[in-house]
């Protein structure tokens, strides 16, 4: 099993690189196959990540050729040397099964993945903790619901580590959180095709806010939304699409979402990098739609 606890570096930073939707298949538009691997190096290179985090959609999920594109992507992991923390989105292993899926991750170089807590339900909810400072959470969406057993696990988990420390999760599906903060408060960046979580509130963001510990969310799913907005002292961030054999939007770039988390601090700093070598903090800020009583 791969180590999950790492040291901020001789700066005191640990930078963290977010991919997210890279829908890799391996049987149709090649270009695109190619170039989705390619960004990967490109923007690893270029940012010098000590952890490299894919949040979820890692494949179509239609075919076996499934194990082709994860050892493909395997391979460019190793190339690369980095430390990568997947986890499952709503199409991976979705037509033959999650389980099938998440098999084709373990035991890969460098992957931290691990089927997790049985308890916790699903597959790939575990940790990564770095100084004794911080704790990430990669936590199973499945198609979007988060059922008890995760509630209770986080708890568990969470009130096991010191209690000063910070945490981060990382997940694909947004809750209905993310929908709430942009209609209700100020919010950075673009939500181009509205926020597609679930109907049902299944509590996890109230395990979140009365921990009283997680400073930020960050989530995919939806491709050409980047925003990220505040509620309840917590911050709710989606990553930037980086799979170009998915849908997306001209005008829109491919790219990552770099986060950088400092000793001895309990907010982090987060930027955009595209497939232009732009990287950046957004700043255009939406106007929100709806007032609270």
């Amino acid at each position: 099993m791969q180590n999950k606890h790492f040291e901020f570096d001789a700066r005191g930073v640990f930078r963290v690189v977010q991919f997210t939707d890279l829908h890799l298949i391996t049987t149709e538009n090649p270009q695109g196959f190619r170039q989705t691997l390619d960004l990967l190096r490109r923007v690893t290179k270029a940012t010098k990540p000590d952890l490299i985090a894919i949040t979820g959609d890692l494949t179509w999920g239609e075919t076996m050729n499934d194990r082709d594109a994860m050892d493909a992507l395997s391979q460019t992991m190793a190339e690369l040397g980095v430390p990568w923390a997947p986890v499952l989105g709503n199409h991976d292993g979705d037509k033959y099964g999650r389980d099938v899926f998440a098999s084709f991750l373990l035991d890969r170089p460098y992957c931290l993945f691990e089927l997790g807590d049985e308890s916790a339900e699903g597959y790939g909810n575990y940790i990564v903790t770095v100084g004794d400072e911080w704790a990430f959470y990669f936590m199973d969406s499945h198609t979007g619901d988060f059922y008890p057993g995760q509630l209770d696990w986080y708890r568990r988990t969470s009130a096991a580590l010191p209690k000063d420390h910070s945490e981060l999760a990382f997940f694909h599906v947004p809750i209905p959180e993310y929908r709430e903060v942009w209609d209700y408060e100020p919010c950075k960046g673009f939500n181009m095709e509205g926020v597609c979580c679930t109907t049902y509130n299944d509590g996890l963001f109230s395990a979140f806010a009365r921990a009283g510990r997680m400073r930020g969310v960050f989530v995919g799913h939806d491709h050409i939304n980047d925003f990220e907005g505040t509620l309840d002292g917590i911050r709710l961030v989606y990553g930037r699409v980086s799979g170009y054999q998915g849908y997306a939007m001209e005008g829109f770039p491919f790219g990552a979402r770099i986060i950088d988390v400092r000793q001895g601090e309990k907010d982090f700093l987060t930027q955009i990098y595209t497939e232009h070598g732009e990287m950046y903090a957004q700043r255009r800020q939406n106007t929100p739609m709806l007032r609270r009583r």
